[in-house]
């Protein structure tokens, strides 16, 4: 079985993966919370690892967990049927004719990066966590599988997300993912690696779903 120092790098590696990949921080308003209610939504996976390729795995399970978070997110969007759809005519650059909210975040389809990014780019700033459009909105890109044609349009706000925290056995932090290693039978361990999460708000008011026409 692994020593306990395996153990505590793969846990640490897990929960900085996770931290560095978070995208719904960005979008949303965030509460961490200790507990939990029963409707909350558990986004994760469980593996279990031949202990020889543990040893030397690349630890990419919080990336994964914080891109199903993501997923998550926009699957309450699309499913809200007060948000309704608004199609865009002339090219994805028009979306600055429905970008009327202070502070607000543009979530792309990869479908328009190109495009995008080259018509635009006197008005895009480099250099933070994300590209800034019009000095004031970031631009987080989403894989085309997931938007199609879409462009969408947040005001901050206008999501309240909670999570639970977890105190991982190995560091003692709170953590917002939870790390679980265990053995089991033969040569493998356990793995479960999985946040807990709860839409507790969300203005239809305040999101715009663009649908770019051909």
């Amino acid at each position: 079985m692994l020593n306990k120092q395996k153990l505590k790098e793969f846990h640490e590696s897990v929960i900085e993966d996770y931290n560095r990949s978070l995208i719904v921080e960005d979008i949303a308003l965030v509460r961490t919370t200790e507990k939990v209610d029963s409707s909350s939504i558990q986004i994760g996976r469980r593996m279990s690892i031949d202990e020889e390729v543990f040893d030397s795995l690349f630890q990419s399970f919080g990336r994964e967990v914080a891109i199903g978070e993501r997923d998550f997110l926009l699957k309450q969007i699309f499913e809200n049927k007060e948000v309704i759809p608004i199609k865009l005519i002339g090219g994805p650059t028009k979306f600055i004719d429905h970008l009327d909210f202070d502070v607000a975040i543009v979530l792309l389809s990869t479908k328009f990066y190109v495009e995008f990014f080259t018509e635009l780019m006197d008005y895009i700033e480099y250099g933070s966590r994300h590209p800034i459009i019009y000095h004031r909105y970031p631009v987080i890109s989403v894989p085309e599988k997931v938007l199609k044609n879409r462009i969408i349009i947040i005001e901050k706000g206008a999501i309240w997300l909670e999570k639970e925290l977890f105190t991982d056995e190995f560091t003692g932090k709170k953590e917002k993912i939870n790390v679980i290693t265990r053995p089991s039978p033969g040569l493998n361990v356990d793995v479960l690696v999985r946040s807990v999460n709860k839409i507790k708000s969300l203005d239809p008011e305040l999101i715009r779903i663009l649908e770019v026409e051909d």
